[in-house]
């Protein structure tokens, strides 16, 4: 086995293709097709399952990207130092949308604070999405909304959140109970989205389902159409909080249900996790 070898099998879990991956390479696809083969040999198993147009990792080929992606990353982060050594690559992190809008920005803030040249590449994400951007090393850090037990994941919950209901102002209710929100106009997130799971998991519990008249990935775009008088949302009060306070949104009291979400960051397990990103960890230990 050899470097080589590792980074077009890291290409080929990419694109879920030997032509496009010896493409994006500059490889011919027989020497892409060679470098497979002779991983397979010395493994004694076979990594990828061929499909009719694709390819897609088989168990054995799961644990191998694994076990590989973490010295990839490290000789890439020592290449891109090379011409200038003293400047650090940045810090990727994908974040959920109500992290992100609220705390996040403090939170790097306060890193750059103590560590001025470290710079960051954020990008917002749904839970799913952010997961499977850190298993493939495209980030190097999540926070997520929920909580994740993932053997190859280090897992730490951050802080949490309550979940509240919103109306227009102009609506009269100022409680109701939860079998009377169901039958309101709902105006929520998407499926997989952690608000609306949790959600939909209280209603399931009560033996109730939804039937929401607006979905959306886009929680401002539903904000937006509750002030217009559509309906009524779930949403996270630290995202709402503001709007409410200025009476551009009313808060509805759910007497029987109160819900919460938490924060949670996620690095991969890693002998080879570069510096800044053990302090960067290190802090939200002691953030805590």
């Amino acid at each position: 086995m050899n470097f080589k070898q590792c980074m077009i099998f890291r290409e080929i879990t990419k694109t879920k293709n030997f032509t496009k991956a010896a493409n994006n390479l500059y490889l011919t696809q027989s020497a892409v097709s060679h470098a497979v083969k002779d991983l397979e040999v010395e493994a004694g198993t076979q990594l990828f399952e061929r499909l009719h147009r694709s390819v897609r990792l088989t168990p054995a080929g799961e644990l191998f990207l694994r076990e590989i992606q973490p010295v990839l990353e490290e000789f890439e982060s020592v290449e891109a130092r090379l011409t200038n050594l003293e400047k650090r690559p940045p810090l990727k992190i994908a974040s959920c949308i109500t992290y992100a809008q609220t705390e996040l920005p403090q939170l790097l803030q306060k890193f750059n604070d103590h560590y001025p040249e470290v710079h960051f590449n954020v990008q917002v994400f749904p839970a799913a999405e952010s997961i499977e951007r850190l298993e493939t090393g495209e980030v190097d850090l999540a926070f997520i909304e929920g909580h994740i037990l993932q053997p190859s994941f280090n897992a730490k919950k951050i802080t949490d959140y309550r979940l509240c209901v919103v109306a227009a102002p102009s609506v009269v209710e100022s409680e109701l109970s939860f079998p009377e929100l169901l039958k309101r106009p709902l105006l929520l997130r998407e499926h997989g989205s952690a608000v609306r799971e949790t959600f939909e998991s209280a209603a399931v519990l009560q033996g109730f389902k939804l039937f929401p008249v607006w979905e959306s990935v886009d929680s401002q775009a539903l904000i937006s159409a509750v002030k217009a008088g559509f309906g009524f949302s779930v949403q996270p009060y630290r995202l709402v909080k503001e709007e409410i306070v200025q009476g551009k949104l009313t808060e509805i009291t759910i007497t029987d249900l109160q819900l919460t979400n938490d924060i949670t960051a996620l690095v991969r397990k890693s002998r080879y996790q570069a510096s800044w990103l053990k302090e960067f960890w290190e802090m939200l230990n002691q953030s805590k």
